[in-house]
């Protein structure tokens, strides 16, 4: 045998055997492709903080009347603000009013007194006012039952046939918050776009099938205020848009406010979860009585809050309590966790309760996916909130600018989503990158294979159009997605390398790791998608 041919036979096993346990990973990546992948996301970084809508006005300021700028500006963090208009008033000389507003309607018209914002739940105030205007003049009675109003409906559940008006009203019949198995794509639909009551089937679709969730006690019932609306359209024999406006709105002078399904009004303030984060307004006028659809002016707010306190208002008996000492939910529907208060008193659309440094105060507020409103009166002073911006904590901000001395206030949910969007921009981005420069995923020490290549490099694209939409960015700083985008650029450069060098599947049990691969890429299209198209509609 040849010198030549003895080389030929013994050199594979000498110079290509891998080390035991490497047999199947890639080669590393070159230093050339992490540079490029390094150049591409320093550029795609900077590209995304430039192009990114959300995050605070630097150059947001509170005007008008000194005493209450000075006020807000010890209340109300900046960063936090869309736009926002308050009003504050001796009760004993409601002509005497304080204004102070500041930030925008639509990222560029200043807001003002005349600016229109949704009402939210404060318009449950009204429908209260409505009813007991009705019982007032013999038309309806409080203990009027749903199925005496309803005689033509086949109630499902007797519970909820036998719930009277006052329980309707004071969120005591056991009705559900929202349409119950209605829709299950919508509430999808709210939490990305933020109308979820857009598609909701109107109330007199929803009593026949209606179930009862613990009468007797208090469920805060966006439903209930519904078919509070419906019902005093039954017994008036008057939709409820024209009702409400015959006995509360026109008698005092609120033409500005209204209920529309067509969106924004002209010059309205358009809603946002946060600065810069707009979200769809909610067109639903069969829930108008709950406060959806609804629009006002601070401006009116004051007419009807100065209505209210001269005993001009139609209706008044609505603020008085029904039921003392609520507990439980409503603290939190309403987001006053935070404060001292334990309990409310609760009337027809009203709330009383001890706030410190105010003594009783007595309430209506409102709070959508992007607006927060209050409407509030101490036995001296009263007070309108108005925000286009959900992170501005109006049922706090109000009860401070009726204290002596305003504290800060604190935004209750943006920590919890500060730090949910803080993981969610980190975690993801390095797992792809560690996957990428180990060539082995990091809890199961997998080899790379084109699967995991595409579905990670996916499901991080995934998050990050998931958090441009959702992220909770009065608190966590537009660079921490651009430079998550800059890491998903650099680790998914690295993936296209190492494609071609990879097998097409690598795992411990392929049955399970194709299946896993299918899912892993459904969700990713779903959760990016959601994103992207919550981007592309509101805006």
């Amino acid at each position: 045998m040849s010198p030549t041919s003895e080389h030929t036979n013994t050199a594979p096993c000498e110079t290509h055997t891998p080390p035991a346990g490497r047999r199947s990973l890639a080669p590393p990546a070159p230093r050339r492709t992490w540079f490029t992948g390094f150049v591409l996301g320093a550029v795609a970084a900077v590209t995304a903080f430039l192009l990114l809508p959300y995050g605070p006005d630097p150059d947001l300021t509170f005007e008008g009347d000194p005493e209450l700028v000075t006020d807000l500006e010890a209340a109300v963090d900046p960063d936090l603000v869309q736009g926002l208009v308050t009003a504050r008033f001796p009760v004993d000389d409601p002509d005497d009013v304080e204004w102070a507003d500041g930030g925008t309607a639509d990222g560029s018209a200043p807001v003002g007194p005349d600016t229109p914002f949704e009402t939210a739940s404060v318009f449950k105030a009204f429908t209260g006012m409505t009813l007991i205007d009705m019982v007032e003049k013999g038309e309806t009675s409080l203990d009027r039952t749903l199925a005496e109003v309803f005689p033509e409906v086949d109630f499902a559940d007797p519970a909820v046939a036998a719930a009277t008006l006052e329980e309707v009203a004071t969120h005591h019949a056991g009705l559900s918050a929202v349409p119950v198995g209605d829709d299950p794509g919508g509430i999808l639909r709210g939490q990305v776009l933020g109308d979820l009551y857009r598609t909701s089937m109107p109330a007199r679709e929803y009593l026949p099938r209606a179930t009862a969730v613990a009468p007797g006690t208090f469920v805060y019932s966006n439903m209930g205020y519904a078919v509070l609306g419906e019902a005093l359209a039954e017994e008036s024999g008057t939709p409820y848009e024209e009702l409400v406006r015959e006995r509360v709105l026109d008698p005092l002078g609120m033409d500005d406010t209204v209920i529309s399904g067509d969106g924004v009004p002209e010059g309205g303030a358009v809603p946002h979860v946060g600065p810069g984060a707009r979200v769809e307004e909610w067109r639903n006028t069969d829930y108008a009585a709950a406060g959806i659809s609804t629009w006002s002016t601070p401006a009116d707010l004051v007419r009807f809050i100065t209505a209210v306190t001269d005993g001009s208002a139609p209706g008044l008996a609505a603020l008085e309590p029904v039921h003392p000492d609520v507990t439980g939910d409503v603290l939190t529907d309403q987001d006053i966790d935070d404060t001292e208060i334990t309990s409310v008193d609760l009337g027809m659309g009203w709330f009383q309760w001890e706030y410190a440094g105010v003594g009783e105060m007595t309430w209506s507020s409102g709070g959508l996916p992007g607006v927060r409103t209050m409407i509030a009166m101490s036995e001296e002073e009263a007070v309108v909130v108005m925000a286009n911006s959900f992170s501005v904590e109006a049922p706090v901000l109000a009860g401070e600018l009726l204290s002596d001395a305003p504290e800060r206030v604190d935004n209750g949910i943006a920590p919890l989503q500060g730090v949910l969007t803080s993981i969610g921009l980190i975690v993801p981005p390095l797992l792809l990158i560690a996957l990428m420069a180990r060539r082995r995923t990091l809890i199961t020490q997998r080899r790379l294979d084109r699967l995991r290549v595409v579905s990670l490099s996916l499901g991080n694209v995934a998050w990050a159009l998931y958090f441009l939409r959702m992220g909770a960015w009065t608190l966590v700083p537009p660079v921490f997605w651009a430079v998550s985008v800059g890491v998903v650029v650099v680790g998914v450069t690295v993936g296209l390398r190492h494609f071609r060098r990879v097998p097409v599947e690598a795992g411990r049990w392929r049955w399970l790791h194709v299946p896993v691969f299918v899912v892993s890429v459904m969700c990713s299209l779903v959760i990016g998608g959601a994103g992207l198209w919550g981007m592309l509609i509101a805006w």
